[in-house]
Order: C-alpha cells, then sequence, then structure tokens
C-alpha cells in the first residue's frame, strides 16, 4: 500500500467500513510511515470531535435554498 492508497481510504478505516484485509494492509503501511501515522492521527481526531457536535436543524431557508439548488442541478442532468 502506497501513501496515496492510504490517504484514499483512510476516511472508511477511521469509519470502520473496510475489510479486515485492507485494514490490516493500512496498519502495515503506518508501522513504516510516520506521516500517514499523523494524517490518521488527525483525520480520527476530527472526526471524534465532529461527532460530538451537537445536531441542529436546518433553518428553513437554508433548506429552501438547498431544494432549489439541487432541483437545478438534477434538471440539468436530464
Amino acid at each position: 500500500m502506497t501513501c496515496r492508497d492510504l490517504f484514499e481510504r483512510l476516511s472508511e478505516y477511521v469509519d470502520g467500513e473496510l475489510s479486515q484485509e485492507i485494514c490490516e494492509e493500512i496498519q502495515r503501511h503506518m508501522e513504516g510511515c510516520e506521516p500517514c501515522v499523523a494524517f490518521a492521527k488527525t483525520l480520527k481526531k476530527t472526526a471524534e470531535l465532529c461527532r460530538r457536535l451537537p445536531s441542529r436543524p436546518i433553518p428553513p431557508e437554508v433548506a429552501a435554498d438547498l431544494r432549489g439548488v439541487l432541483v437545478t442541478h438534477l434538471s440539468k442532468r436530464k
């Protein structure tokens, strides 16, 4: 596994979405790559902090704007 491979899979790794085999490949790579270890620690901490944020409803005006953007985007795809 290269640093680029790890970078592409790290979010899934942190979220526990990868197979045991790929997790082991990532762990083996990080045993010899301090920059990837540092990046993984930062991503794990960021994910942990995001999970602690309180859930808040989207203000109605933001929801309406978002709906409009989505409708416009989806209509262009047809």
